[in-house]
């Protein structure tokens, strides 16, 4: 027997990341690639210092599919890919127990040794040199060695592993001001025996009868199967082919030897280029899945601190990681992908405050009236008004006790279009003119407002404090009629003359000192004292469509904004902060809604009945 053994000693490091909160301008991250480590943070003014940062840690990512073979290669790297958008660059390559370093910038190295914490380098330098088990490198920025001291650094260390250092100097980090953009890369050196192998060869020396050759073997097998499927006569027509090809010089020996070696060398290029392909897309993966989770851990860390910036963040991580899973390819790389992206869509859906809800039929006008149903609907307190355009009529229901009365209607409401709601009065809007109808004794007084030359097409009104506002969509206007003690004053333009929207895409309008306009360009309008006071949604996950409808009133805390294109409603404050949002399966397509908050109740009007949502 003889026994062979070759064992071969290798440093094994184990690192950890630290990266700080990104902005436009500052962004940081972590380099790791099975050849070289390192931290990069970017300051670009122009504002696209992530898309920078991404672009430079997939160049340097793909230099390192080799690893540098000196101290002055590493140099050259560094030289090379430093920008002046670069604030700090440091590479860490380990070659078993040597390490180079290099560092470009205002970046800073420090050596942990047992309880001593030294400064190797500090801004732009190199060196190389022995590194022992149980050494610790920080690589740091400037943004991470802005934030936190020296003492900082040190007191967090006492005996713990890498990835728990990392950890609480994240937490740290995200604490501080002025860290945006810092990041820093905890690399222990440890030691494990890689690549011992075994290997034993047992000879048993006697007279035994010599092995068929796999070459014997192979042939004899062809043969058998090849009798099996073949006739007679096309063995023979093979047999001749196989004499004219051994007759042909192209089919010499020394040809075929050669053709072979081409072909090899071929397929060796072509599964090189694969290779390192397949390398490039995987630590791109990499990257991408590093850069998602980096999102997610600090997006689920700022729900609690500001939960719009969270969800920002948790949005970010899930887009991110879109291109992966999308693929669906079957790699570690995109189960990875696709086991981080449904917990990040997990969390921005409770994030997001998302109510999945089924409307339930509140009312059916023709209960009250055969054949009845509701156009336009109106909400004033606990009290909704509701036209009938088709049948001429105007109702109001209870929203508590969901008592419903016929209030007025006949020939005079001929071509109604939208109804209003104030104190003890409804109105209804027609070509005509506008109508008021007295609740308390049902009253209908004809034409109070009386058609005006002024008027091009009217899509809405409301009432506020008493007025009516007209919204004119073909010349881009809204008319205000004042309350008088006799009725309403003449027409005005409640707009400033220096102030000339293009409202011809507004669909509705809501009024609570401010007025606001949903429109069908997916944008919401808002006008405060005739001049334009611009409303900016913020925070919400998938971007308003199209076709929107808004409500809000003097009363009401929140805006709620009917999407029919994505079937929900989405809420925000006044302010433009989302808050909620309440979808239902599509095919529901509701045109109006109203709300009571102080009810809890949601009203959308949907195929001529009323419908309705608890709110949470």
């Amino acid at each position: 027997m003889k026994e062979v053994q070759d064992m071969a000693d290798s440093m094994r490091p184990t690192v950890a990341s630290v990266v700080g909160h990104a902005t436009d301008t500052h962004w940081g991250q972590v380099l790791s690639t099975p050849h070289a480590y390192g931290v990069v943070e970017i300051h670009a003014p122009d504002g696209i210092a992530r898309t920078r940062g991404i672009q430079l840690l997939t160049k340097l990512t793909r230099i390192f599919d080799v690893r540098p073979i000196s101290l002055s290669a590493l140099v050259d790297i560094a030289d090379t890919v430093t920008q002046e958008d670069v604030s700090s660059l440091i590479l860490l390559v380990p070659v078993g127990s040597m390490l180079y370093l290099v560092s470009r910038g205002n970046g800073c190295v420090f050596l942990k040794r047992e309880n001593k914490l030294a400064k190797l380098l500090e801004g732009t330098g190199s060196l190389s040199g022995d590194i022992r088990q149980g050494d610790t490198i920080i690589a740091a920025t400037e943004g991470f060695i802005r934030a936190l001291s020296q003492e900082e650094i040190i007191g967090v260390f006492d005996h713990l592993s890498p990835e728990e250092v990392a950890e609480k100097l994240t937490i740290r980090l995200h604490e501080r001001e002025g860290g945006e953009g810092g990041s820093a890369l905890i690399f222990r050196m440890g030691a494990t025996l890689i690549g011992a192998e075994e290997r034993i060869e047992k000879v048993e020396v006697g007279r035994l009868r010599p092995p068929l050759s796999g070459h014997t073997i192979f042939l004899r097998g062809a043969k058998s199967f090849g009798r099996r499927i073949t006739t007679v006569k096309s063995r023979a027509t093979i047999r001749q082919l196989i004499r004219r090809m051994k007759t042909n010089p192209f089919f010499s020996p020394k040809h075929l030897i050669t053709y072979l070696i081409l072909t090899l060398f071929i397929m060796s290029v072509v599964l090189g280029v694969r290779r390192q392909q397949t390398a490039r897309v995987q630590s791109s993966f990499t990257n991408t899945i590093a850069e998602a989770r980096h999102s997610f851990d600090e997006g689920m860390a700022l729900l609690e601190l500001n939960s719009v910036k969270g969800r920002e963040r948790l949005t970010l991580a899930r887009d991110t990681l879109v291109p992966i899973v999308s693929k669906k390819l079957r790699s570690n790389e995109a189960r990875q992908a696709k086991e981080l992206y449904d917990e990040v869509v997990k969390n921005l859906a409770q994030a997001m405050h998302v109510v999945q809800v089924t409307p339930e039929l509140f009312f059916d006008m023709g209960l009250l009236k055969k054949d009845a149903i509701a156009f336009d609907i109106a909400l004033f307190e606990n009290t909704i008004g509701i036209l009938d355009a088709r049948g001429k009529t105007a109702y109001t229901l209870g929203v508590a006790s969901k008592n419903s009365t016929i209030v007025g209607g006949g020939q005079a409401f001929e071509g109604a279009l939208c109804v209003a709601a104030y104190g003890d009065k409804l109105y209804v809007w027609t070509p005509g003119g506008v109508h008021e109808i007295r609740l308390s004794d049902q009253k209908t007084g004809v034409n109070i407002v009386p058609a005006s030359s002024e008027w091009g097409t009217v899509a809405d009104m409301s009432a506020f404090g008493g007025n009516l506002y007209l919204l004119d969509t073909q010349k881009s206007r809204i008319w205000k009629y004042v309350a008088t003690e006799k009725g309403f004053s003449t027409i005005f333009e409640y707009l400033n003359p220096d102030t000339l929207p293009d409202l011809s895409h507004a669909t509705n309008m809501a009024i609570d000192g401010s007025v606001w306009l949903g429109t069908n360009t997916g944008s919401i309008l808002r006008f405060t004292s005739g001049k334009e006071n611009s409303f900016t949604p913020q925070g919400v996950d998938m971007p308003l469509g199209k076709n929107l409808r808004v409500y809000t009133h003097d009363d009401a805390k929140m805006v709620y904004v009917l999407d029919t294109a994505n079937s929900r409603v989405v809420v925000f404050d006044k302010e433009g902060l989302y808050i909620s949002q309440y979808m239902w399966k599509p095919g529901f397509v509701p045109t109006g809604l109203v709300v009571a908050e102080g009810a809890g109740k949601l009203f959308l009007l949907a195929d001529g009945k009323i419908y309705a949502v608890d709110l949470k």
